[in-house]
C-alpha cells in the first residue's frame, strides 16, 4: 500500500452518514485499511450512526478496557476481531503484536459486553490459518467464546500477494453491482474492499454526492466490464475473487452453515438487491 495513511474529518463523515440514510442505508462499517482504533474520534463517529448497524473490525491491539467502554457505550452492535494465525503464528502474522495480550483484550471486551451491556454487541472472530494451523484447533479455542466464527484461506488482494494461483472463470464478483459502497478516509469512493491502493476509484465525495458517483460514467464503465467480462485494464483481471476452485475459500463458519461466500467481509451481511 502506497497511498497516504488518512483518518477521515468528523464533519465529512457526518455528512457521508446523512447521505447513507437518505439512500436507504441500514448498515455502515465504521472502518478501512489499517486500525480504526487508531481513530481517537472513533467513538463520537459511532454516535452518529444511531439507527444504522455499526461494524468494526480491528486487531484489538488498543482495545483496552477503556476503549471497550467507549465503543459499547457509543451504541456499536457487532465487532469483528481479525486473528490470523494462532499462538506464535498469529504473532508471525500480525507484526509487533503478542498473542495473550490479544486474547485478554479479546476476552475483556466479551466480558463487559456481557456483564454491562447486556450483549448489545455481536462478537465476530475471522482467522485465516497462514502457517498450518489446523481447522480444529481454531474451533476448538474461539467457538464458545465468540458468536461468529469464520475461517477463511489467504486471498491474494488482487495484485498484491500470491497465495492462490489465478483460475479466472467468471466475468464478476458482483461487487460493482451488489456493493458495498466503499468511502475512502480521504473521501474517494473505490469499487472493491480488495483494492489497497485505490487504484479503481470512481469519485471523490468531497465533490459529488454518492448518488452522483454511484450513477456515474467511471462506475457504469466497470460494471459494464464486469458484465462482459472483459476486464482490460482493470485490476479485476488477475484478481482470485473470480475463481472457480473446488476448494471454498470459506473454510469453516458457525454463522452460516451451507458455506456460502455471498457476504461481504466488512459487513456480513448479505446485501445483494
Amino acid at each position: 500500500m502506497t497511498r497516504k495513511k488518512h483518518t477521515m474529518d468528523h464533519g465529512h463523515f457526518k455528512d457521508m452518514v446523512r447521505q447513507s440514510r437518505l439512500l436507504g442505508a441500514t448498515d455502515i462499517s465504521v472502518f478501512g485499511y489499517g486500525e480504526p482504533l487508531l481513530d481517537t474520534s472513533l467513538w463520537r463517529k459511532l454516535f452518529l450512526c444511531g439507527g444504522l448497524r455499526t461494524n468494526l473490525t480491528t486487531n484489538a491491539s488498543l482495545l483496552d478496557n477503556d476503549m471497550a467502554y467507549a465503543l459499547l457505550n457509543s451504541g456499536l452492535n457487532h465487532i469483528r476481531f481479525s486473528a490470523h494465525g494462532f499462538g506464535y503464528g498469529y504473532e508471525r502474522v500480525h507484526k509487533g503484536l503478542k498473542w495473550f495480550p490479544f486474547v485478554a483484550n479479546v476476552m475483556n471486551f466479551i466480558k463487559v459486553n456481557d456483564e454491562k451491556f447486556d450483549h448489545s454487541c455481536k462478537t465476530d472472530v475471522s482467522v485465516i490459518p497462514m502457517h498450518g494451523e489446523s481447522v480444529e484447533l481454531i474451533r476448538d479455542f474461539w467457538e464458545s467464546k465468540v458468536d461468529y466464527l469464520e475461517i477463511w484461506r489467504p486471498h491474494n488482494w488482487t495484485d498484491g500477494r500470491d497465495f492462490r494461483p489465478i483460475a479466472r472463470k467468471k466475468k464478476t464478483c458482483g461487487r460493482p453491482f451488489r456493493g458495498p459502497v466503499q468511502i475512502n478516509a480521504d473521501g474517494k469512493m473505490m469499487v472493491c474492499c480488495f483494492d489497497y491502493d485505490g487504484k479503481m476509484t470512481v469519485g471523490d465525495t468531497h465533490k459529488n454526492t454518492i448518488e452522483e458517483i454511484l450513477k456515474g460514467d467511471r462506475f457504469n464503465e466497470i460494471r459494464e466490464a464486469h458484465t462482459t467480462g472483459n476486464l482490460d485494464g482493470l485490476i479485476c483481471q488477475t484478481c482470485d475473487q473470480l475463481n472457480i476452485e473446488e476448494q471454498s475459500p470459506l473454510l469453516y463458519s458457525n454463522r452460516d452453515s451451507e458455506m456460502k461466500t455471498g457476504k461481504t467481509s466488512s459487513t456480513k451481511f448479505n446485501i445483494e438487491g
